[in-house]
């Protein structure tokens, strides 16, 4: 949940696994519980703060920083600076899957944001050709349940963290996942509901690099994860893995994607290719949103 707080690894305290005298073992097994039991303790203390939220908050969306950290370190700053209550990033944190260097990069340019930062799963962050991947994350990232998707509640708000790309169901929301989502949303109270994925539901043809080629590739599959949205009153879906700005609404879905932290844009700026990132505020039954460029310019309201 913050870069602030990492798990202990065998590799990453040099520990040669031949060499390891028993006592030495349980020494390190005894010390990494303790570290567990004060982080899971850290993270679920952040969760309460949030759950207990009273009137307005907001939060603070984006996507895609890989390989561009000097931009990504100034949203850091930008972000954290207008004191978001939370922050999401919607995926691609790092370049190279499974790459500890990546991870130690990505905490250093994140070490100024101190507040709850929730992670998506992007394909540069695991990636089912790198079959440890998953396992490095798991080991860099603290998520509530220790699970790839995930919710939370903040005040008066359902906020759901989606895996579009699990082993064997890259692309979709599906299987296990897709039953849990609509568990979730079924029995949900919260006013506002809001969601969060790497892949976009929609992207436009001919803009960006992955037009029919993110969870549009699959369109029956796409229409019947955005026919629970509709169902169940989702605000918004946050997404990421095109390197642009977009904002589209479908049967009253608000559609974003926020992929501006940093990595190469893949469209002009008047076509929203400019790097940047969402602050959305709640305030009772009224949610609104700026889009702020790096610069500081307001790009859109809604």
């Amino acid at each position: 949940m913050s870069g602030s707080v990492r798990r202990p690894t065998i590799a990453g305290l040099g520990i040669r696994h031949n060499r390891i005298p028993v006592a030495s073992v349980v020494l390190f097994l005894t010390l990494s519980s303790a570290v567990f039991a004060v982080q899971n303790q850290q993270v679920q203390q952040k969760l309460a703060a949030l759950e207990a939220i009273q009137g307005r908050f907001s939060f603070i969306v984006f996507g895609d920083n890989r390989s561009g950290d000097e931009t990504y370190r100034k949203i850091v700053r930008m972000a954290v600076d207008r004191r978001p209550d939370f922050i999401v990033n919607t995926g691609d944190m790092i370049e190279t899957p499974g790459k500890r260097q990546n991870w130690a990069r990505f905490w250093e340019l994140s070490s100024p944001i101190t507040m709850p930062y929730f992670l998506t799963v992007g394909n540069h962050d695991v990636h089912p050709k790198v079959p440890r991947s998953d396992k490095v994350y798991k080991e860099e990232v603290d998520q509530p349940g220790d699970e790839f998707y995930y919710s939370f509640v903040a005040g008066n708000s359902l906020c759901i963290v989606l895996d579009s790309y699990l082993p064997d169901e890259e692309k979709k929301i599906t299987g296990e996942q897709l039953k849990w989502l609509e568990a979730l949303l079924a029995g949900s109270a919260q006013k506002h509901k809001f969601v969060f994925v790497h892949h976009p539901l929609y992207t436009d043809l001919g803009k960006g690099h992955h037009s029919h080629d993110s969870l549009d590739k699959y369109p029956e599959m796409r229409d019947a994860l955005q026919a629970l949205f509709v169902k169940y009153k989702v605000d918004a879906v946050f997404a990421g893995h095109e390197h642009y700005y977009q904002k589209r609404s479908v049967d009253n879905v608000l559609h974003i994607i926020a992929g501006g932290g940093g990595a190469p844009m893949y469209d002009s700026e008047e076509h929203g290719g400019f790097f940047h990132f969402v602050q959305v505020t709640v305030d009772g039954d009224k949610v609104s949103a700026e889009v702020v460029d790096v610069n500081g310019k307001v790009r859109d309201r809604f």
